[in-house]
């Protein structure tokens, strides 16, 4: 919520501005500002948030949580509760919204058994029975549906509502000009992503790729921009570039940047379900991507199998970005945006509410 970007902040400002009353409540797991506020929008609607912080006594960081929900849902009388963001908050949402007799929806952004969270004893079965007594499901993929009506077994419905983009932001910009302002060399090959720079998103498949282009094309340089975990270690070499966390704003002038954007990814819990929003991201900005062919990627970019390449394959992603080089394709696909994910999530609230 600090970022004012993502699905979390999008969806309800989106129906906000569609003339609806929003109120939404963050618990923090780690110290930020905490009170109300209001989402900064061009138009007069706003979501009302407020914060709590779990503290690290979490007990009464809870009861504090607690104590404000009841305080909104009594002041507010909402129509139905909307919880995401992890499997706690699907499971507190789901009961709160039992003992005030409103329906519930969750919305499942990524695959919420694969967080550290439900390796806590007990979060996990009680995870899959707030999914299965919820009125509604929203999925960020058609995989995760799947594996929800498959694994999960819901009463209510379930539907899918992919990721998507702010498209007065995404637009493609000049590259030349992308490129001083970020301090790229202006004839350089540039090949990069951002997000997480992590062990369990495929980063280091990238890497091991840029070393072996970079040994037969010292052309090419490897830009990187997200958070770096602590086991990702970057060479000192002056053709890698690692800009840091990027405002979110500057992300369009790094695809604008790049002649080649890769889609990293490993087959695992959390990457067979995903919905990359980096993928429209990149398209928006007219740049051709590489991407790993798992979950929604292989789907999305089956028609171009020349764009996909296995996770953790090398050589499979050397080749996907040396034909990319040579002869840049970008798929014609339909880009979502929030405007547009919101107008489906209001459908099938009014499906389910009373």
């Amino acid at each position: 919520m600090d970022d004012r970007y993502g699905r979390l902040y999008e969806l309800p400002a989106e129906l906000a501005m569609l003339g609806h009353q929003v109120a939404g409540l963050c618990l923090s797991y780690r110290p930020r500002e905490q009170g109300p506020s209001l989402t900064r929008t061009p138009k007069k609607n706003q979501v009302a948030w407020s914060s709590v912080n779990l503290g690290p006594f979490i007990l009464p960081g809870l009861l504090r949580y607690f104590r404000k929900l009841k305080e909104i849902i009594n002041d507010f009388h909402p129509d139905l509760i909307v919880a995401g963001s992890d499997a706690l908050h699907c499971i507190f949402g789901q009961r709160i919204a039992e003992k005030h007799h409103l329906p519930c929806v969750l919305d499942l952004y990524d695959n919420f058994e694969s967080f550290g969270l439900t390796l806590v004893p007990g979060i996990s079965p009680l995870f899959r029975k707030a999914v299965a007594k919820a009125e509604g499901i929203t999925c960020v993929s058609a995989q995760l549906e799947r594996h929800v009506l498959t694994n999960y077994r819901p009463r209510g419905m379930v539907t899918t509502i992919v990721n998507a983009i702010p498209a007065e932001l995404f637009q493609g910009k000049d590259k030349m000009i992308a490129r001083q302002k970020l301090g790229l060399p202006a004839e350089a090959k540039l090949i990069g992503t951002a997000g997480a720079l992590s062990k369990n998103r495929g980063i280091k498949t990238l890497i091991e790729a840029y070393n072996e282009l970079a040994a037969h094309d010292p052309t090419i340089h490897l830009v990187l921009a997200g958070p770096q975990e602590p086991t990702i270690k970057l060479a000192n070499d002056p053709k890698i570039h690692y800009l840091g966390e990027l405002p979110y704003s500057e992300i369009p002038f790094l695809f604008s940047a790049l002649d080649v954007g890769i889609i990293c990814n490993v087959d695992s819990g959390f990457g067979r379900f995903c919905f990359p929003q980096k993928a429209y991201e990149m398209m928006a900005c007219n740049l051709p991507v590489v991407a790993a062919g798992v979950g929604t990627m292989a789907e999305l970019l089956s028609a171009f199998p020349e764009q996909l390449f296995s996770p953790g394959d090398v050589t499979g992603l050397v080749r996907a970005i040396r034909g990319q080089l040579t002869n840049p394709r970008q798929p014609e696909i339909p880009i979502v945006t929030w405007p547009q994910q919101a107008q489906k999530l209001l459908s099938f609230i009014e499906k389910i509410r009373p």
